[in-house]
């Protein structure tokens, strides 16, 4: 996508055994929309919940270490993260790091995370320290083949800052893999198999695609009426400045959002046509 060239690229703290590089960067750029992002997946997560009396199955594309699934399943913050992961010069061990979740007191037995992202370390590091029960490593827009048809029945798909890196054709194979899940079940079980969708995209990205995606599965998606979500400060001027033309090009104005140095995201939830 286009717009890609203005984003600084994080790719070498993404592929790191611990997530200490990328909290303490994070950090640094004031990224806390999962702290915004939180208390909107918890709400619907939890409506799925009253709704099927079960346990529910999260994916969550773009994973990175499981920040979100920390978040929602141990009522964290980002804060919470940053206390426990980067309060010494090196990083916590991997056990350790197991133990301070596994201690915390808030834990939410109904929220089962399995994740997809394309950094093997960092989903490597979720799984070993109880954030998920499975991980997928691969490139959903060019080797969702590598999905195996039985991954599970999906009952939400959240994600959150990695919309714009991947695009449309992410949610075509979702929907394709969707589709032969409800062929491989009787009609008493195809209710089960029609999840939500929860995202947050940055204003600078088209999505008319996305929505032209979700229609033709038959999925309304909607863009939520709230004010746009801060996502982090900008790495430079440079980048700053790349992010204000793009969006003044498209006709956006910036003057309560990005002016102010930050990258701003809108909410989005996807949900079966009735």
């Amino acid at each position: 996508m286009e717009e890609l060239v203005v984003k600084k690229d994080f790719t070498n703290i993404y592929t790191k055994d611990s997530p200490y590089e990328y909290l303490k960067e994070m950090r640094r750029l004031s990224y806390r929309i999962p702290d915004y992002t939180r208390p909107l997946y918890i709400q619907i997560a939890q409506q799925l919940v009253d709704k099927l009396k079960r346990p529910i199955h999260i994916v969550d594309l773009g994973s990175s270490y499981g920040i979100n699934s920390s978040l929602m399943k141990y009522d964290l913050s980002m804060s919470d993260l940053d206390r426990f992961f980067l309060r010494k010069k090196f990083p916590p061990t991997r056990h350790d790091s197991y133990e301070f979740f596994k201690k915390q007191d808030n834990q939410n037995l109904n929220f089962n995370f399995y994740q997809i992202d394309i950094s093997e370390t960092a989903l490597k590091f979720s799984e070993d320290v109880g954030l998920c029960k499975n991980s997928i490593c691969v490139n959903l827009e060019s080797d969702y083949q590598k999905l195996p048809d039985d991954f599970l029945p999906i009952d939400m798909v959240i994600a959150t800052g990695c919309i714009g890196y991947i695009g449309y054709m992410a949610f075509s194979n979702l929907f394709e893999l969707i589709k032969k899940q409800k062929s491989h079940l009787s009609p008493s079980n195809m209710p089960e198999i029609f999840p939500t969708f929860a995202f947050s995209v940055l204003r600078m990205f088209d999505t008319q695609k996305i929505f032209n995606t979700f229609d033709h599965y038959g999925y309304s998606l909607k863009k939520i009426i709230m004010p746009s979500i801060p996502q982090r400060q900008f790495a430079d001027s440079e980048e700053k400045n790349q992010t204000l033309s793009l969006l003044h090009s498209k006709g956006i104005n910036t003057k309560e959002y990005e002016d102010d140095g930050n990258f701003y995201a809108d909410f989005y939830v996807g949900t079966p046509k009735t």
